[in-house]
C-alpha cells in the first residue's frame, strides 16, 4: 500500500470514529409502569424497542472499538495496517476504502461469518 493510500484511508478511519462518537446511544427506559400491568399490545412493543435499541447501543460501540483499533493501528504500525490478522494476506483497497476498520480478507471473512441461506436439515440443528 502506497503511503498516499494509507494516508487517506486514516482520514477515512479518523472521519467515520467522529462520526461514530457523536452519535449519540438510544436511551433505554424501564419497561415496568408500577405493580399493574399495563395494556399487553403496549408491553410488547416497549420491551421490541427496548430490544431494538440495546442492540444499536451494542453495535455502535462495537463500531467505534473497531474503528479506534483500526486507528491504533495505521498509527502504531502503518506496515501492518491493510493486511488480514488471519492469513496476513493484504486486503483489497476496494474493501479498505468501504471498510476502513476491517481486519480479514475477504476470504478469511466469508470463512469466519455463518452461511446463510442455508437449509436446516435435522431436528439437531436447532439446538
Amino acid at each position: 500500500m502506497t503511503p498516499q493510500k494509507r494516508t487517506a484511508l486514516k482520514k477515512l478511519l479518523e472521519a467515520q470514529h467522529r462520526e461514530a462518537l457523536g452519535q449519540k446511544a438510544i436511551k433505554l427506559e424501564g419497561n415496568r409502569k408500577g405493580v399493574e400491568t399495563v395494556d399487553e399490545d403496549a408491553q410488547a412493543l416497549s420491551e421490541m424497542v427496548q430490544v431494538l435499541g440495546s442492540q444499536r447501543n451494542k453495535a455502535q460501540a462495537e463500531k467505534i472499538a473497531r474503528l479506534a483499533k483500526a486507528l491504533r493501528k495505521i498509527e502504531k504500525e502503518p506496515d501492518d495496517y491493510g493486511l488480514c490478522e488471519e492469513c496476513e494476506e493484504e486486503i483489497a483497497i476496494g474493501r479498505l476504502e468501504a471498510m476502513p476498520d476491517a481486519l480479514l480478507c475477504t476470504t478469511c471473512q466469508g470463512e469466519k461469518d455463518p452461511r446463510r441461506g442455508q437449509i436446516r436439515k435435522k431436528i439437531t440443528d436447532y439446538q
